[in-house]
């Protein structure tokens, strides 16, 4: 049907219950010298199923009668002469309510088309249907029920924010929800699946949805969802991750944790929402070929103590840290750094002992491997590969540099903490805060507080923190340090559940502070 210059389905505006605003047919009667059931105009506007309420009297519609037969329905003279006294004397009024953005908005658009919201060029059935089911879905979520939270209203109030806070709202839903797509989204889901499928004006509204459930849910290339055939296969579960790239999904669970990708507590490991974004998988599949230590070992030129000085202190890194993968190494990664300091190194005679290998550097200097191969990169320290000795054991440095390099170094030494404190700098390492001095930059910039002091002899200030301003930093803020020790969690499910809850780090004034959020909004994520 067409009605107000836009497309309706019948059912959306033909009901055998007539709906009205008793004051304003009143008023009909008694602003005219006609007889009373001449005077009164039955509005176009209330035979919307979707409006509910008188905007100029701030009267709900009441029912005025019911006919199953349109002859009789729309015979109005007859109808309105039947309920006249009733009319007249006001006993059809009910009490008064306060129109919400939503019935405001309604109104305009019947009345003349405008729009100022994000519904503005969508089809009105379309959009007065969708903020209904919405709104009941949003209702279910919330478990909140009862007529003070309208589902048209409370849909209404979210989605009038635009796109973007309508996909974060049902994003919410599927992150938070065990069920399947279909039960998670209710009535949204019907409604776009099965009643208006074929009905291009809820299009918009469909991709949205569409988008969502295939961001968090293991949808499989080639299923039916929406009423369209999935192309592709974005997200992966346990399960199906077990089954593609043939791994136990006991195993696969430690990979999804150190992708960030673990799911809350309460969920089971083979639940459909757990999921994995598919290039995550890819990349697993496709990674170098993974092999043992005596490998790696062998193709660096490493054996026992040596290699696990060079893996202890992040140089050479596994490529999982999960406990139950045999192969965790990489060959091309050692093969990498080879060539990566080959190709810095010069010639050094066997027999010149102005240079010694990095770990006798360490042994004799205490300067850590990563600190030597730091100042290599920053071409702060010269390296040398010893002819006829090949790989890691040929590397060696003028002991000349790493003095200098000490000794520089030693220039810059704190002074000691006062009794009862420590060095922020240090803190700032113990939380988790250890680049680009972001803990001082939290205190030079006066958001959690510490104590001054100033060497005399290199005339640079040093802070130091006591326990009582520790304990106020901890109060205001949280790392991802710190809620691994409060809860126990893994650091990437809570680096997940941060980012799924869109809490974001502690940028005021888009000041950079390092991975530091604000204790009270992190609570959100851990609830």
């Amino acid at each position: 049907m067409e009605f107000r210059n836009e497309l309706f389905v019948s059912r959306a505006l033909r009901n055998p219950v007539m709906r009205g605003c008793p004051v304003c047919l009143r008023e009909d009667a008694r602003n005219s010298d006609q007889p009373a059931t001449a005077a009164m105009v039955m509005r176009g506007g209330w035979l919307m199923r979707e409006a509910n309420i008188c905007i100029r009297h701030d009267h709900p519609f009441v029912e005025l009668w019911t006919c199953a037969a349109p002859r009789d329905r729309f015979d109005i003279a007859e109808r309105l002469a039947e309920i006249e006294n009733e009319i007249m004397a006001g006993t059809l009024d009910q009490p008064s309510v306060a129109p919400t953005a939503c019935d405001t908005w309604l109104d305009g658009r019947l009345q003349d088309g405008r729009d100022e919201t994000w519904f503005k060029g969508h089809s009105l059935f379309a959009t007065t249907t969708f903020r209904r089911v919405l709104g009941q879905a949003l209702l279910l979520d919330r478990g909140e029920h009862g007529p003070e939270n309208p589902p048209h209203s409370v849909g209404f109030a979210l989605a009038e924010m635009g796109e973007r806070a309508l996909r974060e709202a049902l994003g919410k839903i599927a992150f938070y929800c065990d069920a399947e797509p279909s039960k998670a989204n209710g009535a949204v889901f019907v409604a776009l699946n099965r009643d208006y499928t074929e009905n291009e004006d809820f299009e918009v509204y469909r991709r949205i949805l569409l988008d969502v459930i295939q961001d968090h849910w293991p949808i499989g290339a080639g299923e039916e969802l929406l009423g369209e055939r999935v192309p592709e296969r974005r997200m992966h579960s346990l399960k199906t991750a077990s089954q593609e790239i043939g791994i136990g999904p006991k195993v696969i669970e430690h990979f999804f944790v150190e992708a960030g990708r673990s799911p809350p507590m309460t969920r089971t490991p083979l639940r459909a929402a757990c999921s994995t974004p598919r290039s995550t998988l890819v990349s697993w599949r496709r990674s170098p070929r993974l092999s043992g230590q005596s490998p790696c070992e062998r193709q660096s030129g490493q054996r026992g103590t040596s290699w696990r000085r060079w893996t202890k202190k992040g140089i050479l890194r596994p490529r999982t840290q999960v406990a139950k993968v045999k192969n965790p190494w990489r060959l091309s990664d050692g093969k990498a750094l080879i060539a990566e300091l080959s190709a810095k190194a010069q010639r050094v005679g066997e027999d010149d002992d102005e240079w010694e290998t990095l770990l006798l550097a360490l042994k004799r200097s205490g300067m850590a491997l990563s600190e030597q191969v730091e100042a290599i990169r920053g071409d702060r320290l010269a390296l040398g590969q010893r002819e006829g000795v090949p790989g890691f054991h040929g590397f060696v440095v003028p002991k000349r540099n790493v003095d200098h390099l000490l000794k520089s170094r030693s220039m810059e030494h704190a002074p000691t903490a006062p009794a009862g404190a420590m060095s922020a700098a240090c803190f700032g390492r113990s939380v988790g805060l250890r680049d680009n001095g972001y803990f001082l930059a939290l205190i030079e910039a006066g958001h959690t507080p510490a104590t001054p002091h100033m060497n005399r002899r290199t005339g640079r200030r040093w802070y130091f923190v006591t326990a009582e301003e520790i304990s106020a930093f901890h109060r205001r803020f949280v790392t991802l340090t710190t809620l691994c020790e409060e809860t126990g969690l893994h650091r990437n499910t809570l680096k997940g559940l941060l980012d799924a809850t869109r809490v974001a780090r502690f940028t005021p004034d888009g000041q950079d502070f390092g991975a530091v959020f604000l204790r009270n909004e992190a609570a959100r994520a851990l609830r």
